[in-house]
């Protein structure tokens, strides 16, 4: 008896601290999201599966739209049962989450690892379906193919995704098509071709004219060495350079092997270390962009900026609001695509 007493007074304060068990459409106070954090923190300390377990499915019927909690229970969960981590991602982008893109990459990086190709790509074709035009999507569903060996699969995906954009976005996803075309398919033709075409069409875009000159300098044989390129980044992130500068070279390195490594661990650890050694450096270059961009009434004039495709990824139009982060590769990648690509990043507003 003694036992239970000081067991329970251990979290009494967690407990008086739970205003709302129920669910309900209404945001949580941001006092309470707090204690759920801090309760199951408390809980997963104390290594009991069974009552981590049970305190998750607690939180989970008050937090079922706040994707950082769903995505903290999968990642309890997956160094326990793996078959249940994925009902668990199963559960939460299927029916309460059904347009939170963040906790779908999650899962399909999850299946990808373990070798469940059909799942990962039902997890990107849900959130593709549900919030169409999504860069982190569009790019992980062609890498996602391409690492499969589909390559023309990948290839379809990126060429749909300049047909389904216009402006600025539709130079982005041809510039996107046209180095998939030279780097993986070794069929720089097919690029070129809709880049003339593309040319043609719009008559009014710097980047496609001066990429359709690139193109005439372009060989064969120059294919993309992985090995080369991840370690020419590596010494860059080891030089003299700034750590703004390096901070760049971290998104760079972010993006070669989203497009063309054939590891998504390789992909992850990329990002890992991203996120804990060039994040602060990446926040004070983008402040100031930001700032600038305010003063341009809104428009990102440095990266040709828009917001026709994909929209504001927290827009709470489409979220409800319930915009809580998660942590690591598996609480951020998306995060961190919808932040640098151009024509997002006026509207990366999240705080992370």
């Amino acid at each position: 008896s003694s036992g239970i007493n000081a067991e329970y007074g251990e979290v009494q304060s967690f407990e008086d601290g739970i205003k709302r068990p129920y669910f309900h459409v209404k945001e949580l106070e941001r006092v309470q999201l707090k204690n759920w954090k801090n309760y199951l923190d408390h809980v997963m300390a104390k290594k009991n599966n069974a009552k981590t377990v049970t305190l998750f499915e607690r939180c989970l019927i008050a937090c079922a739209l706040y994707e950082s909690f769903w995505i903290k229970y999968a990642e309890f969960m997956r160094e326990i049962d793996v078959e249940e981590t994925s009902k668990i991602y199963r559960r939460a982008c299927m029916t309460h989450l059904p347009k939170k893109p963040q906790v779908h990459l999650n899962w399909a990086a999850f299946e990808e690892q373990r070798g469940q190709v059909a799942v990962a790509r039902e997890a990107l074709a849900h959130i593709d379906t549900n919030m169409p035009g999504l860069i982190a999507v569009i790019l992980r569903r062609a890498g996602l193919e391409r690492r499969c060996g589909n390559k023309q699969q990948g290839a379809d995906i990126l060429k749909a995704a300049v047909e389904a954009s216009r402006g600025s976005t539709r130079d982005f996803w041809t510039l996107k098509y046209l180095n998939y075309t030279q780097f993986v398919l070794d069929q720089p033709h097919l690029g070129q071709e809709l880049l003339e075409a593309e040319v043609e069409a719009s008559q009014n875009s710097m980047r496609l004219y001066a990429k359709l000159l690139d193109m005439q300098n372009y060989k064969a044989q120059n294919n993309v060495d992985v090995t080369t390129a991840v370690t020419i980044f590596q010494k860059a992130l080891e030089s003299k350079l700034s750590a703004e500068e390096k901070a760049v070279f971290s998104h760079r390195r972010l993006t070669f092997l989203e497009e063309h490594s054939d590891s998504i661990e390789a992909i992850i650890i990329a990002y890992e270390d991203h996120v804990k050694n060039w994040k602060p450096a990446e926040k004070k270059r983008i402040e100031p962009m930001k700032d600038n961009n305010k003063k341009m009434g809104g428009n990102n004039k440095m990266g040709g900026g828009g917001r026709q495709y994909g929209g504001n990824y927290n827009n709470k139009q489409h979220y409800g609001g319930h915009n809580q982060g998660g942590g690591g590769y598996h609480g951020g990648y998306n995060q961190h695509q919808q932040q640098w690509y151009p024509q997002q990043q006026q509207n990366y507003n999240r705080s992370y």
